[in-house]
C-alpha cells in the first residue's frame, strides 16, 4: 500500500485531487478536475477584476474590490506555480514514500512517523480554520440578513454581494445565483490555498524528520566512546572495525539527501513566495483602510476582518514552518559538536570538519532569494502592513 493512503497524508490526497493537483492521480481526472477548478476560480476572479476596473474612477469601489481581486489572482498564482514545478513536486513525494519503504522499521522510522502525525495536525488544524473563514466569509449576507429579519429592527437591511457588483450588474436581481457562484468559488479558491500550502508542509516535516534523523545516529557515537577508551584511544583503527566512521559515512550520506530534498523545494516556492507576500501586504493594508475609511455594514465588516485573519493565519503558517526547517537544519551544527569526537579515529575526525563546516549555514526557504522565510521576517511582515495602512489613513 502506497504511504499516502496512510492516516499522516491521506488528507492532503484528498485536497490536492479535489483542485487536479494530486500527481498520482489519472491524467483525464486530474484534467477534468483542474478545469472545473479554474473555471470556477477564473471567471470569479475574472468578474471581480471586471468591476473593478469599470469603477476605477470610484474611491470606495476600488479599495472594497483591490485586495480580493489581488486574494484570488494569488490563488490562482499559487496553482500555476504548482503546475510548473509539478516535476519537482512528484519527485520530492517520489523520495518521501521510497525513504518510507528503505526504513520499514526501528527509531528512525519512528521519527518519520513522529513528523508525519505533526503533519497530519497542521494540515488538519489548517484546513478546519480555512474552510471555516470560507463559511463566514460567504454566508455572512445571507445570514445577516436573516438576523434583521427576525429580530426586532428599526432600521432596514439590504444583503450586499461579496464585493461591489452593482455598478456593473443587477445584483438585486440575480442574487441568489451570484451567491451560489461565489460560495462555490471561494471553495475553489481557498481549497487550492489550503492544498498548495499544506503540501509544502508536508515535505517540511519530511525534511526535519532527516535531520532528525541524522540527529539520532550521530548520538550513537557517544555509546561507542567506553570501547575507544578500552582500546587506549586508537586513533588509527581498521575501516571494517571502525564503527564511527560507517556512523559518520551513513549521516553524511543522509545530510546530503536532505540539503537536496530543501533545495528542491525552496526552489519550486522561491519566485512565487516573493510575489505572495508583496499581495498579502498590500492587501493587508487595504483591507484594515477600507474599516477606517468607509462606512461598511456588519456583513462587510465582518467579512473584512476574516480576510484579514485568514491571510496573517496563511502567512504565519507558512513563516512557522520555515523556521522549523531553520532550526532543525542548525541544530546539525551542535550535534557535531556533541558527539563525542575527540574519542573517535583520524579519519572519522577529518569526515566532520567537512561536515561541520557546510552545517554552518541552515537550509532556508527565500522568497525570489531576497527574503528568508521565518518567525522574524513575519513580524517584519506584519509592521509593513501596519505603516501603509498609516499612510493610507493619512491621504484620507
Amino acid at each position: 500500500m502506497s504511504v499516502y493512503n496512510s492516516r499522516y497524508y491521506y488528507l492532503n490526497k484528498v485536497i490536492l485531487s479535489i483542485v487536479g493537483l494530486w500527481p498520482y492521480q489519472s491524467r483525464l481526472k486530474g484534467n477534468v478536475m483542474t478545469t472545473i477548478t479554474l473555471l470556477f476560480v477564473g471567471s470569479y476572479s475574472s468578474l471581480e477584476l471586471w468591476s473593478l476596473i469599470s469603477g476605477i474612477k470610484d474611491l470606495s469601489i476600488v479599495i472594497e474590490n483591490l485586495s480580493t481581486t489581488l486574494i484570488n489572482f494569488a490563488s490562482v498564482g499559487k496553482m500555476a506555480n504548482h503546475l510548473y514545478n509539478k516535476y519537482k513536486m512528484k519527485n520530492l513525494l517520489d523520495r518521501i514514500e521510497e525513504t518510507w519503504k528503505m526504513i520499514p522499521t526501528g527509531p528512525e522510522n519512528e521519527i518519520l512517523r513522529n513528523h508525519a502525525e505533526e503533519s497530519r495536525i497542521f494540515t488538519i488544524y489548517y484546513t478546519l480554520a480555512m474552510y471555516s473563514a470560507w463559511i463566514f466569509y460567504s454566508t455572512m449576507p445571507i445570514v445577516v440578513s436573516v438576523i434583521y429579519k427576525v429580530l426586532p429592527a428599526n432600521e432596514t437591511y439590504e444583503a450586499g454581494f461579496l464585493f461591489r457588483l452593482e455598478h456593473v450588474i443587477d445584483v438585486e436581481k440575480y442574487f441568489t445565483l451570484l451567491m451560489l457562484y461565489a460560495f462555490i468559488s471561494v471553495f475553489y479558491i481557498l481549497s487550492i490555498v489550503i492544498a498548495v500550502d499544506c503540501i509544502f508542509v508536508l515535505c517540511i516535516q519530511h525534511t526535519c524528520a532527516l535531520f532528525e534523523g541524522i540527529r539520532f545516529n550521530m548520538e550513537r557515537i557517544r555509546s561507542l566512546e567506553c570501547a575507544q577508551a578500552e582500546a587506549q584511544w586508537m586513533l588509527k583503527p581498521n575501516i571494517a572495525d571502525d564503527e564511527a566512521y560507517h556512523i559518520i559515512i551513513g549521516c553524511i550520506k543522509s545530510y546530503k539527501n536532505a540539503l537536496n530534498f530543501s533545495e528542491v523545494l525552496a526552489s519550486a516556492y522561491s519566485t512565487f513566495f516573493l510575489v505572495l507576500l508583496g499581495t498579502v501586504i498590500v492587501c493587508l493594508s487595504f483591507s484594515a483602510a477600507e474599516l477606517i475609511l468607509l462606512d461598511n455594514q456588519l456583513d462587510t465588516i465582518i467579512r473584512i476582518v476574516v480576510i484579514n485573519v485568514a491571510q496573517v493565519l496563511h502567512v504565519y503558517y507558512l513563516s512557522l514552518m520555515s523556521q522549523q526547517l531553520i532550526d532543525y537544519s542548525s541544530g546539525v551544527q551542535g550535534i557535531i559538536y556533541n558527539c563525542n569526537w575527540y574519542a573517535i579515529s583520524l579519519r572519522s575526525r577529518q569526515l566532520l570538519k567537512f561536515t561541520l563546516l557546510r552545517a554552518t549555514k541552515p537550509c532556508q526557504i527565500t522568497a525570489g532569494k531576497m527574503y528568508i522565510m521565518s518567525m522574524e521576517n513575519f513580524s517584519a511582515i506584519i509592521q509593513a502592513c501596519i505603516s501603509y495602512f498609516t499612510m493610507l489613513i493619512s491621504l484620507q
